[in-house]
């Protein structure tokens, strides 16, 4: 009952933070996915098909669209809503598991500082975690056929869920349970079939992935990239107690204190996502961007671990000396709780992370200038702010094109093309200066913004043969 209570109020204290955030700050996580996924999910009840794009994700854009009918908020909501169903679920599960002080695992979530950041975000990323969790609940409970349901449409809210499907896939094989392997392919049959006719192809659920292709636009980095940016996502206490925790489950399943395949599930699953995003980014594969936000998806299972890790450290204190312990856990539980607050670069800076962007605060710059001073016609971008900024149905090619050569080339007069210095460039691949050369175009305004860093955000804004 004591531990039912401080859960309960754990959750009470991360649904006021939220609520909190929601008033004070209008952050959106980042300018580029966060956003999009957003327009995905409000613009599908008009553009059906949309509830069937691979990139934005199927599953994800369902799940969002009637939230993202009341604007941005909508998503922000819809994600706390998601965590707090997080924070149960992965207290049910360390209980489930055996392991004690279960709700300390709710704790590190809540203080984990990207986790919380990303909340009021429309990123898909809250919503892999929550149904990650669940399915592992689920599946220790016993419900094996909803568990692996739920793992069957993981790969639709994202991509990272195949690796789930090998996870939970080697699970049913060691346990001679070859039938279940079929209840696994249910989310693509299903998905498979419903977007046929929007795709015309059976296969669209595989012929149609975003991300299958062996380069990336981004670059690659270090082996131990995302070995090192985990810190980032959790916090320093956080992610001390995970290694600990993930060194002590290792040595106790060798001796056969802790269970294989529950070790294969919380340990293998976060080290083989770990590793995979590792390679992938190592040598620049598959998109990858290299982007720590992406261990969201499996932050409730290292939050299991570091609990198991913290268990270790106190109980063994305890042992010598009972105050010991005592001590060490209230320190932990202290250093949780404050790490979020501190200077420290993995910490959260309220100003920065959960305000606009100095590129959104540039667009809006942008769009009153362009709202006030030059008349309605379609746009030409990369940056998909804009779209919401002017209230334009950015899949509607009659008020949006994408920015690249060929809209560029078959731009009408009147056009706007609106360039800015990340999307144009890195994803579209449009310099300043071939738009500068061009002499279809005329310069009509441009804004520049420096961040706190001094970085710049730059964005100009053309128009083809110059006003009608």
């Amino acid at each position: 009952m004591i531990k039912r209570t401080k859960v309960v109020y754990l959750m009470i204290i991360h649904l006021i933070a939220s609520i909190l955030t929601l008033i004070y700050f209008n952050g959106t996580g980042d300018a580029g996915d966060s956003v999009l996924h957003y327009l995905f999910a409000h613009y599908a009840p008009s553009h059906p098909a949309l509830f069937f794009d691979h990139w934005a994700k199927p599953l994800f854009v369902l799940i969002a669209s009637p939230f993202a009918q009341l604007g941005f908020i909508g998503v922000k909501i819809m994600n706390v809503l998601l965590v707090q169903f997080t924070l149960y679920f992965t207290y049910r599960t360390s209980e489930e598991l055996h392991i004690k002080r279960p709700e300390f695992s709710q704790l590190l979530l809540i203080f984990a500082p990207l986790y919380f950041i990303l909340t009021f975000s429309g990123l898909t990323e809250p919503l892999f975690a929550f149904l990650l969790i669940l399915s592992a609940f689920l599946y220790i409970k016993g419900y094996r056929f909803w568990s692996l349901l739920i793992i069957s449409f993981l790969p639709f809210v994202r991509s990272e869920g195949l690796f789930f499907l090998g996870i939970f896939g080697f699970l049913e094989v060691y346990h001679g349970r070859l039938k279940n392997l079929v209840w696994l392919g249910i989310g693509t049959v299903f998905y498979s079939l419903a977007g046929f006719f929007a795709h015309g192809d059976l296969l669209w659920t595989l012929t149609k992935i975003p991300y299958g292709k062996l380069s990336s636009t981004y670059g690659s980095g270090t082996a131990l990239h995302f070995v090192e940016q985990l810190l980032y996502v959790t916090g320093i206490p956080f992610y001390i107690l995970f290694w600990v925790g993930s060194l002590k489950l290792t040595i106790d399943t060798l001796q056969k204190r802790f269970a294989f395949n529950l070790w294969i599930l919380l340990i293998g699953s976060v080290f083989s996502f770990i590793i995979a995003h590792s390679i992938f980014w190592y040598y620049g594969i598959f998109n990858s961007m290299g982007l720590k936000r992406v261990l969201i998806c499996i932050l409730p299972f290292a939050a299991i671990i570091a609990t198991y890790g913290f268990n270790f450290l106190v109980d063994s204190l305890s042992k010598r000396a009972l105050w010991v312990g005592r001590s060490l856990a209230i320190l932990f539980i202290l250093y949780v709780v404050i790490f979020p607050f501190t200077s420290n670069p993995a910490a959260i800076n309220f100003k920065k992370d959960l305000s606009l962007h100095t590129d959104q605060i540039n667009a809006k710059k942008v769009a009153n200038y362009i709202q006030g001073e030059i008349p309605h016609h379609r746009i030409i971008t990369g940056f998909p702010y804009f779209c919401g900024l002017l209230n334009y149905d950015c899949f509607d090619p009659k008020q949006k094109q994408t920015i690249d050569q060929e809209h560029i080339d078959h731009a009408s007069k009147g056009d706007l093309i609106i360039w800015d210095d990340w999307f144009a460039v890195v994803e579209h691949g449009i310099s300043l200066e071939s738009l500068e050369n061009n002499p279809k175009l005329e310069e009509v305004f441009r804004s520049e913004l420096d961040d706190q860093s001094g970085k710049p955000s730059f964005i100009v804004v053309f128009q083809i043969g110059g006003e009608n």
